[in-house]
């Protein structure tokens, strides 16, 4: 039965404190009285959420006050609803308190231990007059069947959510909790949504922070918190809560309303899968698992049959089975990415921190059950076994409910879907899997809308010029998810047609996760790649990469190369950033970033970039430095980066300019920075391509007698360096003899005897197994020079 509620009265009073002079607001016995009778559920819905803002505004005007500190805050909140309180404890001398008069109050105060956790402790724990306090009269009141004690719970459910919440429950409310968790009535029955609602409220005690005295900051709350009984202490083990709440969720039909107890075994599981064991136990459980999500929203087409509804007034767009809870979709959502997470790799300093924090919270375990609970968690969180969890919730049909989950208007909703599809598509044998029922629709739709929220809170103008620092959104799951997707897969499966113009959406998310200053190494190695693909599908696409500029979500001046071309200061240039990383430490980014080069300067764009074509000469150095740069790289250790490095190469020097810059390179600069090795001009280092691979250069000792070197494995050149070394040669020796005039062209044909090339070029005509490729460039080289 419905409770009615004016709510007239409520939308006079929220206009009143949306409009509230600098005086702190306030609210009188009535106004109370009126926010208690519409918050209790009975009432209508549109009656609940206006008393919720009423309350909110007024905890919001109270709270940022010039004025207020915290402790004025909870002495005002106390100040406030005291009256009210006392009101419904001690209705007259007459009578005596009844259950059903205190559901308002007690649903009152579970609305407000949100909005302000302090104000709420110090109402429900302060002394009043013939009394006592309020939280023991409920305790006491609620031992009775009454619809008290659903109320109860569902405060302290809501009071558990809340670090000076858990203190006090700790303290006060763990053995009422525990009696009331398998409470039976007079016909023996279990009152289930009742026993949920209590197996929440201690599964959010879970939450052992909250009891380890912190030396120096020891407050009476802390103290009489210690004093309380933990849930292992009253018996109710994890293992307990957590098939308490899978039971409620697994006997919950499919299509049934959200209730209450539903929305809050969402909440306690979600609390309950942060730990390794409880992540076992829920997917141990295929059945729970596929009710979880079933309870997702699911879309629906809505319209008639086409013989019975005219064409014009039919309505495909998807509607939803019934509303949309974000509550419901951020609990599900979270309970899914925490199964599926990876085990997060720590920093040294994180792991030292974690460290000292896991001894400060085991100091009253022993040694031997602390090593056992580590080595069990690490088992639990290894590769196979989060693997093993992620097939499980693929399995019980995760993709299928993202479309409805997704529909919901929630910043964090969104972000967690983002790490979900980041999670389930680790595994790159599910990634088909993942595009047939639908996940990369749902993911780039998720990548759109948290890109146009980034760059909204970065925008100077919507928060005070804070560079989004205000509020930060996590792109960076969604983007990598994307970014893994496009390296494995082909574009015809992943983008809808026209593939080419579809793929265009992909490529300012993955700008972003290049040059996001959290972005980690991983991170960026994906977006190099995916970067890569995308230049390989047409050359548009590399010219619109080479040309990219764009402006960081967030600001970080120490990093970062800007480059010439940039629109404006603040923006970086993609090609520049990726340039940067050729030079990084991490062999892996660094073989990435060549391999994109290599792509980007086939296309014209990047052809003119690298070789300076139609450029000023004001940029002659800069792309001397970029042709050093390739001719460094093809002389390091990796194969993979020197082939890279070497088609770009053999690509670049098609061009005259290119030839003239490359020769002209002074001999000091490439090799200031290699001591011990000879000095190495341009022929030297691209016949370092024609060698056998392993063969280490002859050394230089301190008299500057040459070092032999000994080796017992011959071994031969690499096809794929030498096809690469020799095309580069011919296109120098075809620049020296058909562009040079007499005196360069003896400079550098002095430069060529000195460097052995024509006798490198016959050893590769004499090596075997050399392909046809191969060997014509290489005779074609040769030509050249007997010519001089």
């Amino acid at each position: 039965m419905s409770i009615k509620v004016d709510e007239d009265d409520l939308t006079q009073l929220l206009k009143g404190l949306a409009t509230a002079s600098n005086t702190v607001p306030t609210l009188n016995n009535k106004e109370v009285a009126l926010l208690a009778k519409a918050l209790v559920p009975s009432a209508s819905r549109h009656a609940r959420s206006l008393a919720f803002l009423c309350l909110s505004k007024y905890c919001d005007l109270i709270s940022h006050h010039p004025l207020s500190t915290p402790d004025s805050t909870s002495t005002h909140i106390l100040a406030t609803f005291e009256p009210y309180v006392k009101s419904t404890f001690i209705p007259d001398e007459s009578e005596s308190t009844e259950p059903e008069s205190c559901v308002p109050l007690t649903y009152l105060v579970s609305s407000l231990f949100p909005l302000s956790p302090d104000g709420s402790v110090k109402l429900l724990t302060t002394n009043i007059e013939e009394m006592g306090d309020p939280l023991g009269s409920l305790l006491e009141v609620a031992e009775l069947p009454s619809p008290l004690q659903p109320a109860l719970a569902e405060l302290l459910t809501s009071a558990a959510g809340t670090k000076p919440g858990r203190l006090m429950v700790r303290s006060r409310c763990m053995e009422w909790l525990k009696g009331a968790i398998d409470y039976r009535n007079s016909d023996n029955h279990t009152n289930s949504e009742f026993g949920v609602l209590c197996a929440v409220a201690l599964s959010k005690m879970s939450r052992e922070e909250d009891i380890v005295p912190t030396p120096g900051n020891q407050g009476d709350q802390q103290e009489s918190a210690s004093n309380g009984l933990t849930n292992e202490e009253l018996g109710m083990t994890d293992d307990l809560l957590c098939r308490k709440l899978m039971d409620h969720i697994t006997n919950t039909p499919k299509n049934a309303i959200m209730t209450t107890a539903i929305l809050s075994s969402i909440e306690g599981l979600a609390v309950l899968s942060l730990k390794p064991k409880n992540k076992a136990i829920l997917v141990s459980s295929p059945k729970f698992l596929k009710s979880l999500i079933n309870l997702s929203p699911s879309i629906q087409p809505k319209g008639g049959s086409l013989p019975v509804t005219p064409r014009g007034s039919m309505d495909l767009k998807p509607t939803y089975s019934d509303s949309i809870d974000t509550g419901l979709s951020y609990g599900l959502t979270t309970i899914l990415v925490n199964l599926t997470n990876p085990r997060i790799v720590l920093s040294e300093q994180d792991q030292q921190i974690a460290k000292l924090r896991s001894m400060a919270l085991s100091a009253n375990k022993s040694k031997l059950q602390n090593n056992q609970d580590d080595d069990e968690d690490e088992q639990l969180q290894s590769d196979e076994e989060v693997r093993k969890r992620t097939k499980a919730v693929l399995q019980a049909g995760a993709v299928n409910a993202l479309s409805g989950v997704n529909k919901t208007e929630s910043k964090l909703v969104k972000e967690s879907l983002g790490k979900l599809c980041r999670n389930l598509i680790e595994d790159r044998t599910d990634r088909l899997g993942f595009i047939r029922d639908g996940g990369f629709k749902v993911l780039s739709n998720i990548v759109r809308d948290l890109l146009n929220q980034a760059i909204k809170v970065s925008t100077p103008s919507k928060n005070d010029g804070n560079n989004g620092k205000l509020e930060e959104i996590d792109i960076l799951p969604s983007f990598q998810a994307l970014a893994k997707m496009i390296i494995t897969t082909p574009p015809q499966l992943l983008f809808p047609p026209p593939h080419l113009t579809n793929s265009l959406n992909s490529l300012t998310p993955l700008y972003h996760l290049l040059i996001h200053p959290k972005s980690n190494s991983l991170q960026g190695f994906e977006s190099l790649m995916a970067l890569t693909n995308l230049a390989s599908i047409d050359q548009s696409i590399s010219n619109k990469i080479v040309l990219a500029s764009i402006k960081p979500l967030i600001q970080d001046n120490s990093s970062s190369w800007k480059g010439s071309g940039s629109i404006v200061e603040s923006e970086i240039r993609i090609i520049i950033k990726i340039e940067e990383l050729m030079l990084d430490d991490n062999n892996l980014i660094r073989r990435a970033s060549t391999q994109s080069i290599c792509n980007l300067i086939s296309s014209e764009k990047g052809f003119e970039y690298f070789s300076g074509e139609g450029t000023t000469s004001k940029n002659d150095g800069k792309v001397k430095s970029r042709l050093n740069m390739l001719l460094v790289l093809i002389g390091i250790d990796d194969l993979q980066t020197r082939l890279a490095a070497g088609g770009a190469l053999a690509v670049i020097t098609e061009s005259k300019k290119a030839c003239q810059t490359i020769l002209s390179n002074s001999v000091n600069q490439i090799s200031s920075s290699e001591r011990g090795q000879k000095d190495k001009n341009a022929w030297i280092r691209v016949l370092q391509m024609l060698k056998p691979e392993g063969e280490e250069e002859e050394e230089v000792d301190e008299n500057g007698e040459i070092i032999p070197v000994i080796s017992s494995t011959p071994s031969t050149p690499n096809p794929g360096l030498v096809h690469r070394g020799v095309i580069i040669l011919l296109n120098l020796i075809s620049y020296v003899f058909e562009e040079l005039k007499e005196e360069d062209k003896s400079n550098h044909l002095q430069e060529i005897r000195s460097a052995n090339v024509e006798e490198e070029l016959m050893d590769v005509l004499k090596t075997k197994g050399m392909s046809e490729d191969i060997l014509v460039p290489t005779v074609e080289a040769l030509k050249l020079l007997k010519k001089g």
